[in-house]
């Protein structure tokens, strides 16, 4: 019983969409809505894709990347308006030498990252990946720290040296 009533519905709702679609102006709109839907997904669908790619990936500044093939760091002295700080760059590297993930730590606190450094460390990321280290210069200022910035141009020599 439930398999005719089912049959019926559906032949019902089959019905109903050809009654419709005889009227040619009524076929005309649908393969126009049709076309429409069709090309705005084509359009689109390469930003979807890449869009849900890049959010199933973050960049991830503090944890250990299993693609890095070298790391080289080096601890930069600056002076501060609280004193003199130390802070740690290490830099990882693939196999062809090209920056790959960044972190800044405090040097003189026992590696403990900071809100700051590790939005300096991310800011970083964005300017120098994929460069290769042998190439780079100095950076221009990363976000607010100037200081952080400065100390990172003056370490950049000592991190080329380890190559």
């Amino acid at each position: 019983m439930v398999g005719i009533s089912m049959r019926s519905a559906l032949g019902g709702s089959i019905m109903y969409l050809m009654n419709i679609l005889k009227n040619k102006r009524s076929l005309i709109i649908a393969a126009a809505v049709f076309v429409v839907v069709a090309l705005l997904t084509y359009r689109f669908s390469g930003a979807i894709l890449r869009a849900n790619s890049a959010d199933a990936a973050p960049v991830s500044t503090n944890e250990p990347n299993l693609a890095v093939a070298r790391e080289v760091s080096t601890i930069a002295t600056y002076e501060a308006p609280g004193g003199t700080d130390k802070v740690r760059f290490t830099l990882g590297l693939d196999a062809g030498g090209r920056v790959i993930s960044v972190k800044s730590t405090d040097a003189l606190k026992g590696d403990e990252v900071s809100d700051n450094l590790a939005k300096f460390s991310t800011g970083l990321l964005l300017v120098i990946r994929g460069k290769k280290l042998s190439e780079l210069t100095a950076v221009d200022r990363i976000g607010k720290s100037s200081l952080t910035t400065a100390a990172f141009n003056a370490s950049l020599s000592a991190l080329k040296a380890q190559l």
